[in-house]
Formats: C-alpha cells, structure tokens, sequence
C-alpha cells in the first residue's frame, strides 16, 4: 500500500501543472479571447474563422508545451533561455491572428487622421522637401530608426541577459506583450490603411532612397497590409525602453527611450503610421509598464 502510495506520488509530482510565466499566462488568455472573437462574427466567413482558430491555437500549444512539457524533456537552464525567446514568436503570431480580422477600412476615421497628419507631420515633410541637403539626411535618420524597432526586443533580451538581469526578463515581457497585445487587439474593432496608401499629397517623404526601400520591402512581405491604431511598432519600443529603465541600468534606458521616440518620428514621417497612432502607441507602452509593474508588485 505505502510502495502504492509512493507510486502515485510520484507521477502526481511528475506531471503536476508545472508554474506559468506572467507572460505565458497573458498570452493564454487573449488568444483564446481572438478564437471566441472570431466565432461570434459570422460576417468574417468560415475561411477566415478557422484560419484565425488555427494560428490561436498553434499559439496556445506552443505557450502550453514552452510552461509545461519543455522543463521535463530538457535540462532547467535550456528551459529557461527558451522561454525567454518563445514570446517574441507569440506576439508575432498574435499580429497575424488579430490581421485575420480586417476586411475594410473606416473611409471616415482615415479621413480624421490624414486632417491631423496635415496640421502635424505635413509641413515637416514640406520643410525637408524645401531644404532638399537637410532634408535627406533628416529622412534617411527616420528611415533608420524605423528600421531599428526590428531588432528593439533581441537586444533589450540581450541587454538584460548581459547585465545580471535575466531574472527580470518575464517581467518585462509583460509589459512588452501588454503593449504589443493592445495595440493589436485593436485591429478587430478599428482598421485602417497605412497613410502612405492613401493620402495623395503626402503618400511618401520627399526624398526615398535604399532604406526606405528595405523598409517597403520588408511591410509588403512580412505584414498584414492593414494599419495598427495604435501604432504597435512604437508601442513596443516604448515599453521595451520603460522595462529596461525600471530593471536594466538607466542609461541604457534612456538610450531605448531615444530609439523609441526616433521609431515614433520615423513612423510619421514616413507615412508608415498616422501621427495619431504613433501619439497613442506611446501611450500605449506607458500604460503597458504601469500595469506590467502593477502586476509584478501585486505577484
């Protein structure tokens, strides 16, 4: 009886629901909300509804085997470092699950952005255009520093692993994923077209060169086609610069606050984002730290 008891023990301990990550736990939750959105809108067809059904739950597999069968397969330092990486791939799959959703655009909500765009990121685009030496160099800085954002979370994952702070990263992808997670649950309720696609006067910078290039080249492949309101790009960034300030050393920080408001201009200016999405992806990545921190203090 006690050899029999001792037996059950141990698979009880074995197979016992194995601790979830904050991020893992979050990831669970609005993937499974996307499903249940998806099959409340008859309107979106059956194609789009088990597309958006599978990639929600591949992405729930994946969160499931990355908390509960990877640590019994491989040593606990591997389990570590893998789930450290394994949200970079959720909050992708999220964008394209969310992007399952659009089938249009608001005409009249994109027309209230582009009137903004006019007060605010217009003559900008007009003073470079009038002052062509400045102008490139201005353009080409915006052009970069969006294409920065790319490499925005590997090395903030790298800066925490490099200095002492590995334990703080599933805390900081709370906060990144809150923000990535919000800007794009949007998608179903508001979506809109890049302006670059539809504002004639303004439809792209003064002057295009190689970056820029790379930067089309990189949307027409590898994104949804549809505008995120807010803008997920700044977002993101700002909540990876206000996690590593709060956990990371603080010129590092600030250093990321800097990449994150140059991804914000780069945004505008090159009409990849609306003036506004960028303005509320800010936001965005703020109120992701404070919950993310809220979270943290509270668990």
């Amino acid at each position: 009886m006690a050899a029999h008891q001792a037996g059950t023990s141990g698979l009880y301990n074995r197979w016992r629901m194995r601790h979830v990550r904050a991020a893992e736990g979050l990831s669970l939750l609005v993937f499974a909300w996307l499903v249940i959105l998806a099959w409340r809108r008859s309107a979106l067809g059956r194609a789009r509804q088990v597309r958006i059904t599978a990639i929600g739950a591949g992405a729930i597999a994946l969160a499931v085997f990355a908390s509960q069968a990877l640590p019994r397969i491989v040593p606990p330092t591997v389990t570590s470092i893998a789930r450290d990486w394994v949200p970079l791939l959720l909050l992708t799959l999220f964008y394209w699950q969310a992007g399952g959703f659009v089938t249009g655009a608001d005409a009249t909500f994109e027309g209230r952005l582009l009137k903004l765009d006019r007060r605010l990121i217009a003559p900008l685009l007009a003073w470079c255009a009038r002052h062509p030496a400045a102008g490139v160099w201005f353009l080409t800085y915006a052009e970069l520093a969006y294409l920065s954002y790319y490499g925005a979370m590997p090395l903030a994952i790298a800066v925490l692993y490099l200095t002492g702070c590995a334990r703080s990263v599933d805390h900081f992808w709370t906060v990144v994923l809150l923000a990535a997670y919000g800007s794009c649950a949007v998608l179903p309720f508001i979506q809109t077209r890049p302006p670059r696609a539809i504002d004639p006067e303004w439809s792209a910078p003064p002057f295009s060169g190689r970056v820029r290039a790379f930067n089309l080249r990189i949307l027409r492949s590898g994104s949804i086609q549809a505008n995120t309101f807010p803008s997920a790009h700044v977002a993101i960034a700002t909540a990876c610069a206000l996690g590593l300030l709060h956990v990371g050393p603080v010129w590092i920080g600030f250093a990321f606050l800097w990449m994150a408001a140059s991804i914000a201009l780069g945004a505008a200016a090159g009409r990849y984002h609306y003036t506004a999405d960028a303005i509320l992806g800010a936001l965005t990545g703020a109120a992701a730290f404070v919950l993310g921190a809220a979270w943290n203090a509270a668990n």
